[in-house]
């Protein structure tokens, strides 16, 4: 009886012992998932718990501040560069059959520049950056025709025919984007940074055509021999928010693709001036100054906006991890639908039944603008 008794008692003794160790086996795993919940997840705005990705942005061992230089290889494309209908035979008599061409202005390829700087936010992985960007580019067109073969002249305020026409045409380009944003991964070699922006841009355009009047067919002949100049000047402001998003494919040492776009939709305000100039002489009376015409405007546009940017990157951890390193040479492509908004006469009428009264009609261009071409980029975080 005795050692029945103690056999039980010894056989309570250990299961409550060997319960206790299992309860403290499960409390200790259960302690060690909630770290490991801990930092795979978050608490989100409605308190409840939802995914948090890992942070894709460089962390180094420096301060939280970066850094990026850009030089751009771009080539500019913009409607409404024509100058002159080129008419093989103008000085007939008859005029037709009309057999020609337009002749307009085709830009080069020029060098520009974008410098960034940026910070690292210790909230929940976020940056904040700001970008410059800066681009300018021109250029310098001529027709030259012969008899029978004639110029028609588009950018005065009436239809001059003349031998020789020149157009210059320069665009300078400002840009400024302050960017939020936060880059994570969405699997081993993908990762994601959406953004949203505030975006600035200021465009210049000035057009200068000279007119070289032939004398063929009226009016030209008053002005045989005479340059007659067409200037036309643009300025836009543009402001708006902006959105987008960057992408990295990893591929292995060091190496990744990138794809980045953006949209945004500006708030512009248009500045615009037309003047035809002939030569002082011509008639000091009217015209002592020689401006015979001279439009302006001011008015409000809505202005939409695209950026593409693809390419490929490298980047590598340098300095014992005090700073980090990154590469990228890609294609880019910026659009911009109807910022070119200088007025055109589209009709001139002049009466002389009604003591010479003189009518107008203008029309707006509304043409695109687009840069594009080589882009290489220098980050360096520290």
């Amino acid at each position: 009886m005795k050692n029945s008794l103690f056999k039980l008692i010894s056989l309570s003794a250990f299961s409550t012992i060997a319960i206790g160790s299992i309860q403290a086996g499960y409390e200790d795993r259960i302690d060690h998932l909630e770290k490991q919940m801990q930092e795979i997840s978050a608490r989100n705005p409605q308190d409840t718990l939802g995914a948090s990705f890992t942070t894709a942005r460089p962390e180094v061992d420096g301060t939280r501040w970066f850094a990026t230089f850009d030089l751009t290889y771009w080539h500019a494309k913009m409607g409404g560069t024509e100058y002159a209908y080129s008419v093989q035979n103008g000085g007939t008599n008859t005029g037709l059959p009309l057999d020609g061409d337009t002749k307009d202005n085709s830009f080069s390829w020029d060098m520009g520049l974008k410098a960034g700087l940026g910070y690292k936010t210790p909230h929940d992985k976020w940056d904040l950056y700001a970008r410059y960007t800066w681009y300018e580019t021109e250029n310098s067109a001529s027709s030259h025709k012969a008899a029978p073969s004639t110029l028609i002249s588009l950018n005065l305020y009436f239809r001059l025919t003349s031998n020789v026409a020149k157009s210059h045409i320069n665009i300078d380009y400002n840009n400024v984007e302050l960017e939020l944003g936060r880059s994570y991964f969405i699997s081993r070699r993908l990762s994601f940074r959406p953004h949203i922006d505030m975006k600035a841009a200021w465009i210049d355009i000035n057009t200068n055509v000279v007119y070289t009047a032939s004398g063929v067919a009226s009016p030209g002949a008053a002005f045989a021999g005479l340059d007659i100049k067409a200037k036309e000047h643009l300025k836009f402001w543009g402001l708006g928010p902006r959105a987008g998003f960057d992408t990295k494919w990893y591929l292995g040492y060091d190496f990744h693709i990138f794809g980045d776009v953006a949209a945004s939709v500006l708030y512009g305000y248009f500045n615009t001036i037309q003047k035809n100039i002939f030569p002082p002489h011509t008639a000091p009376a009217i015209i002592p100054d020689g401006v015979a015409y001279k439009v302006r405007d001011k008015f409000h546009r809505f202005v939409p906006f695209v950026q593409m940017f693809l390419g490929l990157g490298w980047e590598r951890y340098i300095n014992d991890e005090k700073q980090h390193l990154g590469l990228k040479l890609g294609y880019e492509v910026q659009y911009y639908w109807r910022v070119n908004q200088i007025h055109q006469s589209e009709d001139f009428l002049l009466d002389a039944s009604q003591n010479g009264s003189i009518g107008f009609k203008f029309q707006k261009q509304s043409e695109d603008l687009m840069f594009y071409g080589i882009t290489g980029e220098v980050r360096l975080d520290f």
